[in-house]
């Protein structure tokens, strides 16, 4: 029997909120009943309501920035043992049935968000049976969760099954930031579960009554915050939080700008007998949990900014009142927690220090982050979120733990890669242990920097506890760069302002402002908040301006909004001259490759747009990228003197019909491309939801990086930023190359071929492009191993598995390198520069039967290539007959390795593009392939990604799926070696955290436990 717990524990376990609704109800004992509203079904139409403040805060952050998926909040359940599709799908109709807010669309009035309520819905339930295909299950749930909502259109919850194995289901919940929050989720999953079980066990379910919906909340809300009411709360937030620094410096990898939300988890886990004796410290110190967590997070934020005045955000539900006890909604505001140090502080100061902070916001942490906003005043950015960089939570693992019969169900991680803030640490306590997580934004922080940030908060956890009166010092570092104020300067006034036209926008600012502003005064300074700046957005619109309320953002005056819809002259930038000349070797080793239709030889590259386009602006776009990158613009021909290139000005522009096929569309490119006449590039938008872009270029003009480059500049010209001009033509370069003497590394490369022969798994079939096939595999990082050795560790383990197929020799494979290791031109920079640059060459492996010293001696054989391989091809098309004949009876080795970095499928290459799918040359399946074997290595987040293609009736398929399994072992073996973290707290991977959570809740479930 357990022992009752005394007062101090009980209140010792109280979570701030549960606190501060104590402290209310024992003030309201002393002084008889507050006058609040009573929280009711509000009468009336109940088809329509407002949203709630928070909800409506949120919705706000969606309009400035639509179409994505950074307030997309998805968890998990993983099913094995037996699951009932019919009864699932049952459950989650019911749980919409009970929930007004699952059935509910944003609707715009003037301006203004409501929500509309439809009795009619679809089951929102998605089943994908990937038994076949077990290795796609994880990057399934990763492009699934990251489909974007449009709130306008509804349906704001997805449930999908994935079906990875005959007993093995998971299931992914996915809801906007919205119309859900954390504890929703905990809500949601116990509902439909009991739902779950009711429908099986053919009994009704055991869901407690809802005395109210969130709509009614909505209402209840808006009425609470009123009058002396809210003013008393504004007023309390003002003083509070006046004098606050504008941000803190944190360590910083890169400067705070920009307004992508890329983001990563860091995963740790604390040890368990110090989890324990932190628990300890806790209650004998009558402290909080969240308290003292977020005292050891403060105490870090010290260290790494030197700051004493120090904010951090905490979410805080609004869940004060009971009837809201089990309502499915956003029911969260954020907290910010203020706290000062003394200098050179203890940590049991810093516990004191947050604990005085927590309590001086016990009565206000239900105050809706707008309110407190609007209170401050904070200067408005786009760039950062206002008062908050970086946030706490805990939660406790118990709410998760839910039990269903004929199976076993645990929660899973799952991965958004999004991060709102710029850090957020969550930690979860499982009884006596504890486990975190580490959420950053990738383009502010490095992994490594992650690493020591998260290594040292495990660390101070011990200090916490052992030595509590030693001083903490903070870190003597670089100042790290301040977050800026706006995206851009706010564009100048026109130089001759149009009267009428300033007249018919003031007539609207007056209109949403009730006010009479001047042509230079700011919005926001006149009374403007950001949900009027969307009313007034909506407003221009109306009266003919196009303008976004991002854009009102970035141009606050009448004059900055009125030089945003002036017409832009499309004049030229800078650019390169026209060119001709010779072609470089790589290309002219594609162009006498044997191809029968070689115009056909091109890629294709289909953009995702996170927020629908215009096609007008994408076409000016369209035309300024490739101005500023003329190889694009190209076309070859064969003359007496060899292959010639000239430039011209054709390219390919079209909008498509609504929803047309990506590979039809590439497919019609292709067939226009001319290699005689132009064109060789071209791009297409086809619109939709969402909007996708497909970019083809033959490969002529464009190799990996040229891509990377190309889809980086389309995004920022769309953006308005003017791409910067290269300042060499290729065929500078290409003639540089030409003119560089390499007949001294005739020896090397004739010595890298010597003996070669063919591949050991050749069947002696014919070897086809149409026949070819690929055998993927997939093989996991190690945390904590570095990122540099990677391409030689890939490239050792490929060696070391296909040795056999060499007759236990050397082996000799072709390499695909960069090829922009020497800048030969002047002003040619690598960095810049679009068009073929990549390289192919050989390279003899020596073998060692030691993996380490085998790694070693294959860097040795890297780092000794000349001129990074680019030799070799300009001897094989020398100009001199001679030595392109001896070149040529050098032979060409017959796999093939190409390091392709990170994965391009799926990547986020700014805030506006995703790369979505990529399509391949076609077109000539009958040519003999170039190699035997090609195997292609790219990263993708925790995991390595080899990809081996070959034709199965020139090779045998099962010697080639043996060795991709045997160098995905070998690689994962020589990362591990190369300096990978030993076993400890920090650094799990998805895998490990969601095995942890597997034990964690068999444990919760014993009869024991």
């Amino acid at each position: 029997m357990t022992r009752p717990r005394t007062v101090a524990d009980r209140l010792a376990r109280l979570t701030p909120e549960q606190r501060a609704a104590l402290q209310r109800r024992l003030r309201h004992g002393e002084e008889g009943p507050a006058a609040e509203p009573d929280l009711v079904r509000r009468p009336g139409d109940r088809s329509v309501f407002p949203l709630g403040l928070d909800q409506e805060r949120i919705w706000i952050l969606d309009q400035l920035d639509p179409g994505r998926h950074t307030y997309n909040i998805s968890t998990g359940l993983r099913f094995k043992g037996a699951f009932d599709e019919e009864a699932f799908r049952a459950a989650v109709t019911a749980l919409v049935r009970r929930h007004e807010l699952l059935r509910s669309r944003v609707e715009v009035r003037d301006g203004l968000p409501v929500l509309r309520v439809s009795e009619e819905f679809a089951t929102p339930v998605e089943f994908f049976d990937l038994r076949d295909e077990p290795e796609a299950v994880e990057e399934t749930v990763r492009a699934l969760v990251r489909r974007p909502f449009d709130l306008a259109a509804g349906g704001l919850l997805r449930v999908v099954v994935v079906r990875g194995a005959d007993d093995e289901y998971q299931v992914i919940e996915t809801m906007h930031h919205s119309v859900t929050d954390q504890w929703s989720f905990v809500r949601l999953n116990r509902e439909l579960l009991e739902h779950y079980r009711a429908i099986r066990e053919n009994r009704p379910a055991r869901v407690p009554e809802l005395p109210v919906q969130y709509g009614d909340f909505a209402v209840w809300q808006r009425q609470f915050f009123t009058g002396g009411r809210r003013r008393a709360h504004r007023d309390f937030w003002r003083a509070h939080l006046e004098g606050v620094p504008a941000y803190l410096q944190l360590p910083y990898d890169a400067p705070p700008q920009g307004r992508g939300h890329e983001g990563k988890h860091h995963y740790f886990r604390l040890d368990d007998s110090l989890s324990t004796a932190f628990l300890a410290m806790c209650r004998s110190s009558r402290l909080t949990l969240s308290d003292a967590l977020l005292a050891v997070y403060v105490g870090l934020l010290h260290e790494e900014t030197g700051s004493r005045d120090i904010v951090v955000g905490l979410p805080s539900a609004t869940r004060g009142r009971p009837e809201t006890h089990d309502l499915i909604g956003f029911l969260l505001t954020n907290v910010p927690l203020r706290a000062r140090l003394p200098a050179d502080p203890t940590p049991r100061q810093i516990l004191h220090a947050v604990r005085q902070a927590s309590a001086a916001v016990a009565d206000h942490r239900e105050v809706p982050f707008s309110e407190i906003v609007d209170a401050v005043s904070p200067e408005r950015s786009l760039d950062r979120y206002p008062l908050l960089q970086t946030m706490h939570l805990v939660l406790d693992f118990d709410d998760t733990v839910v039990r269903v019969p004929d199976a076993e169900v645990h929660g899973v991680e799952v991965e958004d890669g999004v991060s709102p803030m710029d850090i957020t640490v969550g930690w979860w306590r499982a009884g006596d242990r504890m486990y975190g997580r580490f959420e950053y934004r990738t383009e502010l922080f490095t992994d490594a920097t992650v690493d020591r940030l998260v290594g040292r908060l495990l660390e101070l956890v011990r200090v916490f506890v052992e030595r509590p009166d030693e001083p903490l010092r903070a870190r003597v570092a670089a100042p790290a760069p301040g977050p800026a104020r706006a995206v851009t300067a706010a564009p100048s006034a026109p130089a001759s302002v149009d009267p009428g036209e300033l007249r018919r926008i003031a007539e609207v600012w007056r209109e949403v402002l009730g006010t009479e502003p001047g042509p230079d005064d700011n919005f926001f300074e006149c009374g403007g908040t950001s949900l009027t700046a969307i009313r007034l957005a909506h407003a221009l619109r109306r009266a003919g301006f196009a303008l976004t309320a991002r854009q009102l953002f970035r141009a606050p005056t009448m004059r900055g909004q009125l030089a945003l819809v002036r017409p832009e002259s499309d004049t030229s930038q800078g650019g390169t001259a026209a060119a001709e000349g010779t072609v470089s070797p790589e290309q002219e080793d594609l162009l006498e490759g044997g191809l029968p239709h070689p115009e056909l030889w091109a890629h294709s590259l289909v953009l995702t747009a996170a927020r629908p386009l215009d096609p007008e602006w994408l076409g000016v776009v369209v035309k300024r990228v490739a101005a500023a990158h003329p190889g694009l613009c190209s076309a070859f021909r064969r003359t007496d003197t060899g292959w010639r290139w000239d430039a011209t000005d054709r390219r390919l522009w079209r909008v498509e019909a609504p929803g047309a096929d990506p590979a039809r569309v590439a497919a019609a490119h292709r067939a226009a491309f001319d290699l005689r006449e132009g064109p060789l590039f071209a791009a297409s938008l086809i619109p939709g939801e969402p909007d996708r872009i497909v970019l083809t270029a033959h490969h002529l003009v464009v190799d990996g990086l040229s891509w990377q480059i190309l889809v980086d500049d389309l995004d920022r010209a769309y953006h308005g930023t003017r791409p910067a001009a290269e300042a060499r033509h290729p065929s500078v370069y290409a003639a540089a190359w030409r003119e560089h003497d390499v007949r001294g590394q005739r020896d090397y490369w004739r010595d890298q071929l010597a003996g070669a022969a063919p591949l050991g798994c050749r069947t002696g079939g014919p070897d086809r492009l149409g026949g070819e096939t690929a055998y993927r595999v997939r093989a996991a990082i190690p945390p904590g191993a570095g990122a540099a050795d990677r391409p030689a560790e890939a490239l050792t383990a490929v060696a070391r598995a296909t040795r056999p197929w060499f007759g236990g020799r050397d082996v000799v494979l072709e390499l695909i390198a960069p090829g922009r290791d020497l800048p030969l031109a002047d002003g040619w920079d690598p960095a810049r520069a679009v068009g073929f640059y990549a390289t192919s060459h050989p390279l003899r492996l020596p073998f060692a039967d030691d993996p380490g010293r085998h790694l070693r001696q294959v860097g040795r054989a890297l780092d000794a290539v000349p001129d990074g391989g680019k030799g070799y091809l300009a001897l094989r098309w020398s100009a001199d007959p001679e030595v392109r004949r001896e070149a040529a009876g050098w032979g060409r080795p017959e796999l093939s390795f190409n390091y392709l970095g990170t994965l391009l499928g799926g990547a986020g290459h700014g805030p506006l593009f995703t790369v979505g799918e990529q399509i391949g040359p076609s077109g000539n399946d009958d040519a003999t392939r170039s190699h035997a074997v090609a195997v292609l290595f790219e990263t993708d987040g925790e995991e390595a990604v080899f990809t081996w293609k070959f034709d199965p009736d020139a090779v045998d398929g099962a010697a080639v799926r043996a060795a991709a399994a045997d160098a995905a072992e070998e690689f994962t073996r020589l990362t591990r070696q190369r300096g990978a973290q030993p076993p400890s707290t920090a650094g799990m991977s998805l895998h490990e955290v969601n095995r942890m959570l597997a034990e964690l809740t068999r444990e919760k479930k014993s009869p024991s436990a």
